[in-house]
């Protein structure tokens, strides 16, 4: 009974500093809709954009799958102008964004089948080939880029790949090295030589990007028993801290089972300060990126817990109360905006109505100016 009671005045304690602490060192409040990218009819993706806007929000996170992008291969594959690709869904989501005053973090990922000897879309492409793609996104989004006429936005914040220590996302995660079935890690290399190829090019085209990488995925524990295994966060990141990549910002998703203030697996918000250390390895004082973050409000086949509607407007106000009270964290992203039968942590359901998360999203979200805090 009594370590229950000092576990109360512990955490009660921890609600407390977020509170004090969220008007000092507030991130940003981002929010992604996965519909946008994805949307054809234009009057289908003028309601969209109306619908993100609407919520106060000044920057959202976009992903850019390269495969569709680029289902053949470029002979340039440096120029956004070359034919093989087909910009076309971002061009229009993208301007319809700066139309409206949002910002966004674009991430890349889903290699063509042309860029990887088993030509599956989450084998991990070759470095030189992700880069020259990461150039002619960087270049075609640098804001000085025309197409048609038009003056595409330039878009500041890219991030290298999503989840890359997730097998659903990146393979290999580990390598067979003897006879007898040992394995080692093997995302943490594969993934390094792509975050350092694409950092150079990216600042090739536009020095002013901020290049962020990570973007893990929240897996606790290692499992590097078949290349189908997955690299826990804090071993990816210490694993990829010795092959030394050039970074300007770490990109970290986080799912607590349990509240913001009280989860303690990691990685969550509670553990942020361990997180923080593990990213010192990489560069010290490195800006922090919550991609996504969310709780899901109905059982789904990626997430088995779940919480009522009324917890998760809760938890929506107690994540971005706990962030503040780490400055390093730029900004932190609620994953997604709209439920669907496979994510339903979205403040609106799948009809468009909306949940009680909403109301407090906008809330948070309003006054907020586009990147306040920009890595």
């Amino acid at each position: 009974m009594r370590r229950a009671v000092l576990l109360l005045a512990l955490l009660g304690t921890i609600a407390a500093l977020a509170l004090a602490g969220a008007a000092a060192a507030a991130p940003i409040v981002a929010l992604q809709d996965d519909r946008g990218p994805v949307v054809t009819d234009p009057a289908q993706r003028t309601k969209v954009l109306d619908q993100l806007a609407a919520t106060g929000v000044k920057l959202t996170r976009v992903d850019v799958l390269w495969d569709r992008v680029a289902p053949t291969r470029p002979k340039n594959p440096s120029d956004p102008g070359d034919p093989a690709y087909d910009w076309s869904p971002y061009d229009a989501y993208l301007s319809g964004l700066a139309a409206r005053g949002i910002s966004a973090i674009v991430d890349f990922y889903e290699t063509p089948p042309w860029a990887t000897p088993s030509g599956d879309d989450n084998a991990a492409p070759r470095a030189a080939d992700a880069a020259a793609f990461a150039a002619a996104l960087a270049r075609r989004y640098n804001g000085t880029f025309r197409f048609g006429g038009a003056r595409l936005p330039e878009v500041r914040l890219i991030e290298i790949w999503n989840e890359p220590n997730i097998r659903q996302f990146f393979t290999p995660q580990c390598r067979r090295v003897s006879a007898r079935g040992k394995y080692v890690y093997d995302a943490p290399r594969e993934y390094a030589a792509i975050l350092t190829a694409s950092y150079r090019a990216i600042k090739r085209v536009n020095p002013d990007a901020v290049v962020i990488g990570g973007v893990a995925g929240p897996a606790g524990g290692d499992d590097c028993v078949s290349a189908d295994s997955q690299v826990g966060t804090a071993t990816f990141i210490a694993q990829l801290a010795r092959e030394h990549p050039p970074i300007d910002a770490w990109s970290q998703h986080i799912y607590p089972i349990g509240g913001p203030l009280q989860a303690f697996f990691f990685p969550s918000w509670l553990t942020m300060p361990r997180l923080q250390r593990l990213v010192d390895k990489l560069r010290p004082g490195l800006p922090i990126y919550v991609t996504e973050t969310g709780y899901h409000t109905s059982y789904n086949r990626y997430h088995r817990s779940f919480v009522s509607e009324a917890q998760q407007a809760t938890y929506l106000v107690q994540t971005y109360q706990v962030a503040a009270r780490y400055p390093r964290v730029q900004a932190v992203v609620w994953f997604n905006f709209v439920d669907n039968p496979f994510w339903t942590g979205g403040l609106l359901r799948a009809n468009g109505t909306r949940k009680p998360s909403y109301a407090q999203f906008v809330r948070l979200a309003s006054g907020q100016s586009a990147l306040a805090r920009p890595g």
